[in-house]
């Protein structure tokens, strides 16, 4: 979804983000750094929405967003809900097998072809472990192998084939760079798509094995204030993720209203 060239700073879908309590005003309080994220294509911090649910109630959901590309070029706004476990029809959209749900929730990275916006392209898949929803990313918009190429030329050393497939496939690597174990892999959390961690294979499977929502019993998120100003505030609890879990069954009318999820 980000990769150099994609910036959405002059075509902002404002009706899109409106149907999440989002009006212009309020997007443009939003701090930069999470503006940058938004026009940049990159996923958000968690913020909270509101969404009507009928009565004249409305529900205020924790989740992330993300702008992508359709296949004419405009902006798309992708949601991620905090949510107990991976949503049934999002695996089925994704046509996931068992074994790679169960990759997923090991935290690997995988490489499937999939339909987007009626364009089936090859993409890495991730599970973000806040919201229990998955991120993707075309490969082509990794700069993965980039980024080895150029950690060979400067540290004068050389992958063999073997690691370079494993890199494309996904797979984190281990690099001995100036006599220090570095690993390298795909993070779709991150903004280029990738990270770098000091340490071998073994410590880059702590840290991604390691679940937020396991060291915390709640999260921190945007959430605008009575002030008219977005902070940090706390946004996720036990009740607040039943709440988002409540929402399932009107997935299908927020996907007819212009959100992909």
């Amino acid at each position: 979804m980000n990769n150099s060239d994609t910036n959405f700073s002059n075509q902002l879908p404002f009706e899109q983000l409106a149907k999440l309590g989002l009006d212009r005003e309020k997007v443009e309080k939003l701090p930069q750094e999470v503006k940058e994220k938004l026009i940049n294509g990159e996923v958000t911090p968690l913020m909270e929405v509101t969404l009507p649910a009928g009565n004249g109630m409305v529900i205020s959901l924790p989740l992330k967003l993300q702008l992508a590309a359709d296949k004419d070029g405009n902006p798309t706004l992708i949601a991620y809900p905090v949510q107990r476990e991976l949503s049934v029809d999002r695996n089925n959209e994704l046509r996931l097998s068992q074994q790679e749900l169960d990759a997923l929730r090991r935290g690997d990275v995988l490489q499937k072809a999939i339909d987007i916006n009626g364009e089936k392209t090859q993409q890495y898949l991730q599970l973000d472990p806040e919201t229990k929803s998955i991120i993707h990313r075309r490969i082509t918009e990794v700069q993965i192998e980039q980024k080895l190429k150029d950690m060979e030329k400067v540290n004068d050393i050389e992958l063999g084939s073997q690691q370079k497939q494993q890199a494309r496939e996904g797979k984190p690597v281990e690099l001995s760079v100036g006599g220090e174990k570095v690993s390298v892999g795909i993070d779709l959390k991150e903004p280029q798509g990738f990270k770098v961690v000091k340490g071998d294979l073994k410590e880059w499977e702590r840290q991604q094995k390691l679940r937020y929502d396991e060291q915390h019993p709640e999260y921190l998120g945007l959430v605008m204030t009575d002030k008219n100003r977005w902070e940090y505030q706390k946004v996720v609890e036990n009740d607040s993720k039943e709440r988002a879990i409540s929402l399932d069954p009107t997935q299908k009318e927020e996907r007819k209203s212009g959100l992909k999820r």
